[in-house]
């Protein structure tokens, strides 16, 4: 039993893009599903503030964001000001399901995203703490190329540096982020912690037979900062090298845009590889998170070739289930996997380097055994909900003192 639970049990609300989460291929609401579950199990009452509800579910206590009723005053505000009215607006929407789950829930402490400074808007009108998860500050964004470095960044970043100065708490999945937020905005002196997302690992993991082996998975955008160019890339090098060799690309094509102009898809980038590379490519688009687990236990290989990363989901999926995994060494994920270890590590941008340790752990498999048996002892032993809920409790019961 955590030092908050001993106290008494935790009233906390989680603000979520989408609940239950099992349709929305988004981080945060796959992090709010698993922690939700692990505090519960350790006795505490969890409300959901979700901005939309993506399947049926059976929780208790799930609060939506009130739709959007404009009146003529914010049809005038939107008019003068359309940026800081839509923050404003946005906000007042989190504010009214906040106070709904103070009244209806007795709710104590709001963990939410630091997205466009919400969080401060929010914090001013509520009446209980709001703790601010750094889940991608737009700095990150910016600095990895995905998002452009102009006025229109430049005021989201004040606007959520702004906020973090009002909240009550701060918590980040990985240390690098926190690190670097504080040097680049400066913090307030509230209770901090790096808290990583939990990730449950299945009861069974995969079996990595020589087979399975030859099969090779990426799940990501097709977009800048998850680097689906890169694998593509990869790919063409490892078929060439191994011909029993597959490949699937799982995820949405949002494109990357093109040195001279206009955007490159993932279709475009398939039809440029020569014939027999491209008929052992699959693309499947977006998939549901039982869709993806499916999908994980029929390949043996996974590909995470990340610019950049604040923490690193698709990595610590992969490695719950037992994959041998090849994955960048940026952001987070440097913090989760180790090289040699549990997984493979190779620079960003570097498609040959990725195929090269793709091709080792296919020609290795006991390499491949030995990683990923211990990537997945390592996230059982880390990562499990009951493991990350006990410190996020911990950590709420301190902000609640307050």
């Amino acid at each position: 039993m955590t030092r908050g639970s001993e106290l008494r049990p935790l009233r906390v609300a989680f603000v979520t893009p989408a609940w239950p989460g099992v349709q929305t291929p988004n981080g945060i609401a796959t992090a709010v599903s698993h922690l939700a579950s692990g505090l519960q199990d350790a006795g505490h009452e969890v409300t959901i503030i979700a901005h939309w509800l993506d399947a049926p579910h059976d929780h208790p206590r799930v609060i939506a964001l009130p739709d959007a009723r404009l009146r003529l005053v914010d049809r005038l505000r939107r008019k003068l000001d359309p940026e800081g009215w839509q923050v404003r607006f946005v906000a007042d929407q989190h504010v009214e399901a906040i106070r709904r789950a103070v009244a209806l829930y007795g709710v104590e402490v709001v963990v939410m995203e630091e997205t466009q400074g919400w969080v401060g808007e929010i914090r001013a009108k509520v009446s209980v703490p709001v703790v601010a998860t750094l889940h991608g500050p737009w700095w990150l964004h910016r600095m990895a190329g995905s998002a452009p470095d102009d006025a229109a960044s430049a005021r989201r970043e004040a606007r959520e540096a702004r906020g973090l100065r009002r909240v009550d708490g701060i918590t980040s999945p990985s240390n690098e982020v926190l690190r670097q937020t504080e040097a680049r905005w400066g913090l307030p002196k509230v209770p901090a912690a790096v808290i990583p997302n939990p990730f449950p690992a299945p009861a069974q993991g995969i079996d990595l037979t020589d087979e399975l082996l030859n099969h090779v998975l990426f799940v990501g955008r097709f977009d800048h900062i998850k680097g689906g160019d890169i694998v593509v890339d990869a790919f063409a090098s490892i078929a060439a090298a191994h011909p029993a060799a597959q490949f699937t690309f799982v995820g949405p094509d949002e494109g990357l845009p093109r040195a001279g102009g206009g955007i490159d898809r993932l279709s475009d980038r398939l039809a440029r590889l020569p014939e027999p590379v491209r008929s052992r490519i699959r693309a499947v688009g977006r998939q549901s998170r039982a869709e993806v687990a499916a999908l994980r236990a029929r390949h043996g290989v996974t590909l995470v070739a990340s610019r950049y990363e604040n923490f690193g989901g698709t990595l610590i999926e992969a490695m719950a289930v037992g994959s041998a995994v090849v994955s960048t060494s940026v952001g987070g994920q440097k913090e989760i996997a180790t090289h040699e270890e549990t997984a493979l590590m190779v620079p960003p941008e570097d498609a040959e380097a990725m195929a090269r340790a793709c091709l080792r752990l296919m020609r290795d498999p006991a390499l491949a055994r030995r990683l990923g048996a211990a990537a997945r002892n390592h996230v059982k032993a880390n990562y499990a909900p009951d493991v990350i809920a006990r410190r996020m409790a911990d950590f709420l019961a301190s902000v609640r003192r307050q």
